[in-house]
């Protein structure tokens, strides 16, 4: 999918014209004559429009997807599902990331966002309430691969429709806020699902949903109207140039380094350092906060530095991180990984998707990104897989984290590749 970002000499611009929700159109002719003096924010308001992307990313992604982790041993110990098909639901939501985020990609019709989003969003919020009841587990798939495509359609549109709109030097800035939506929804699912839980499952969906539908609400008021246009197919072979494909495999590579840390972590403490499940659960809470925080604080740097050189940083940070278990079981030591491997991990999506916008021309930023989702979202699949299988095995922590921090130091290979490559880069004259 070609997403066009609105260009004031050559199409229309959104321009505010009586205050908090009204928006009027301004001819092409009179945006070149007044363009100068225009200030983005003025003509988008960025952070209303970043902190409604926030609330979507929390619930189509944060709670929706991430929620469902901690709802799985409850739904188990109840007899809602047994523990294989519970894992098969967790596989059906990221079946329906794929495809949404594919969707997306392909859509070549004009997309009002407003209505977009909050329609993508009611959905979340109506499969989280529709999930309260059981009928079994065909029915609980029908829900969480909705979840799944709403997610995966959301991650993509919030990247056209907030960080691509942002002007250079505040995307960063204004990702940060969008993206940071993910690492609260894992923070606040992690502390609020099992406070719920004491009034039952149902009770428990119910009031994710309740939240989802509120936050949709306002979501609805606040989002400022805007058209994003797509463009025609291109004729022709389309091929991704090289710092935008070496960026997509170190982001998938990235995936895989994350996935030990995302599903093992917190046995480890528990279980593998026989500390009992509440260790496990602090460092868990850890890592959510740093999920939460990660994307802002990254962003205001790439700001300053470039969203390259900050995710090679980045990714050398997490690379140590994802080491730490292999050499110290401490509470500090753990604290600290847990916390760089989380900042990172969610930071990377905000830092690839603004250097993609960097590489590329706006009309190429929602296929480049759709397609660094869909692989990144593959790869998580597949390593998720494969580590469960190696740990059924071995039993061995330490492997899990040796291969992670080998996949996360060759994913800093392939950006800082990436980066090199990418200077003196035309993005429009790349496909």
């Amino acid at each position: 999918m070609g997403f066009v970002k609105e260009e004031a000499c050559i199409s229309t611009i959104l321009v505010q014209r009586h205050g908090w929700g009204d928006f009027g159109v301004l001819p092409g002719s009179m945006a070149v004559l007044y363009g100068r003096r225009m200030n983005t924010e003025q003509v988008f308001p960025l952070y209303r429009a970043a902190g409604c992307g926030l609330l979507a990313m929390l619930v189509g992604v944060g709670i929706a997807r991430f929620g469902y982790a901690p709802l799985v041993p409850a739904l188990v110990a109840a007899h809602w599902f047994t523990a294989a098909a519970a894992f098969w639901l967790g596989t059906t939501n990221l079946l329906g990331y794929l495809i949404g985020a594919a969707g997306m990609r392909a859509w070549r019709r004009p997309i009002h966002t407003r209505a977009a989003v909050t329609t993508l969003m009611g959905l979340t919020a109506l499969s989280l309430i529709a999930s309260a009841w059981n009928f079994g587990v065909f029915y609980a798939g029908i829900w969480r691969l909705l979840t799944g495509i709403t997610g995966g359609a959301l991650m993509v549109l919030m990247a056209a429709a907030v960080v691509g709109r942002a002007p250079p030097a505040k995307r960063g800035q204004v990702g940060g806020i969008t993206f940071a939506g993910m690492g609260t929804g894992i923070m606040v699912s992690g502390l609020l699902i099992p406070r719920f839980l004491v009034f039952g499952l149902p009770m428990t969906w119910a009031l994710l949903g309740g939240f989802s539908l509120l936050a949709t609400v306002a979501v609805g008021i606040m989002m400022p109207p805007a058209v994003i246009t797509p463009t025609a197919r291109p004729v022709g072979k389309q091929v991704l140039n090289k710092p935008v494909a070496l960026l997509i495999i170190g982001y998938a590579l990235c995936a895989f380094g994350f996935l030990p840390h995302m599903l093992f972590l917190a046995s480890f403490v528990a279980i593998g350092l026989h500390r009992g499940v509440a260790a496990g659960a602090d460092v868990s809470a850890v890592l959510g906060v740093a999920a939460a925080l990660g994307p802002p604080i990254l962003g205001r740097i790439a700001d300053r530095v470039g969203f390259l050189k900050t995710l090679v940083g980045a990714y050398v940070v997490m690379t140590v991180a994802v080491s730490v278990p292999m050499f110290t079981g401490s509470v500090i030591g753990l604290s600290i990984s847990a916390f760089g491997v989380g900042a990172v991990a969610l930071g990377a999506v905000l830092l690839t998707s603004g250097a993609i916008a960097s590489l590329v021309a706006p009309n190429r930023l929602a296929a480049n990104w759709g397609l660094a989702t869909m692989s990144y979202a593959v790869m998580q699949a597949v390593s998720a897989a494969a580590f469960s299988s190696l740990f059924h095995a071995t039993e061995n922590y330490e492997i899990l984290f040796g291969i992670g921090t080998v996949a996360t130091f060759i994913s800093t290979v392939f950006v800082l590749f990436s980066e090199r490559l990418s200077r003196n880069f035309d993005p429009d004259h790349s496909s």
